[in-house]
């Protein structure tokens, strides 16, 4: 690797029945290499943390999880690591975590935190439809892009902040269901998009497009700074 490239891990952990983590890092490295990032892909969080004790964190980490296990030291190890300048894309299932009732989890609280929201449910049925992806044109991730129609799962999110930057979201009668937002968090970046359940996602050249910019944006050194 040239000492000028800036470098990606794609990290997968979970439960791989429901989500096709698999088919997801595949398309995460060949997005995140075309960027121009040196990518590869590893699986579990405790992969990262050991990264960490040897300050070898990446540039930028694509965090696609499905739950598995994710305690409080990975959970800070993450976090120090965006304080410190790493970039974080958390694509879908990433915000899925253990719940207390109502509430996410105490034991999951620092990564709902960093990340920002966390999946509360399907809401009413159908739990998926095809639906236009509105966008908000101001922000270097969606500047250029048209609204799109997309073939996707519903989610419904609790934020963990009050004014998320919100950059691409659908209608439904409770209101704007948020797909696309970002936060910066002391010298690093983080962003959200709901969208990744499956191959038809994949094939959509916008959402190709606006991975492709999240990871411009958010990376250690991106666009914008």
């Amino acid at each position: 690797m040239l000492p000028d490239t800036l470098n990606a891990t794609v990290l997968i952990a979970g439960d791989d029945v429901y989500e096709d983590l698999l088919g997801a890092s595949m398309e995460l490295v060949e997005i995140a290499s075309g960027a121009g990032m040196a990518t590869r892909a590893r699986v579990g969080l405790g992969s990262f943390a050991e990264l960490a004790r040897s300050g070898e964190t990446p540039d930028l980490l694509l965090l696609y999880t499905a739950m598995g296990e994710c305690t409080s030291a990975q959970q800070q190890a993450l976090s120090d690591a965006v304080a410190g300048g790493m970039g974080i894309l958390a694509i879908h299932t990433a915000v899925v975590f253990p719940t207390d009732g109502d509430s996410v989890a105490p034991t999951h609280h620092t990564l709902f935190e960093l990340l920002g929201s966390r999946y509360s449910s399907h809401g009413p049925q159908p739990h998926e439809s095809r639906f236009t992806v509105m966008l908000d044109r101001q922000h270097p991730i969606t500047a250029g892009l048209a609204d799109f129609e997309v073939g996707h799962e519903h989610y419904r999110l609790e934020l963990a902040m009050s004014e998320p930057t919100v950059l691409a979201w659908r209608e439904t009668a409770e209101g704007r269901e948020p797909l696309l937002y970002v936060s910066e968090r002391g010298a690093g970046r983080v962003c959200y998009l709901q969208l990744g359940h499956d191959m038809r996602v994949w094939q959509e050249p916008t959402v190709r497009a606006l991975i492709t910019r999240a990871i411009e944006w958010t990376r250690r050194g991106g666009t914008e700074r």
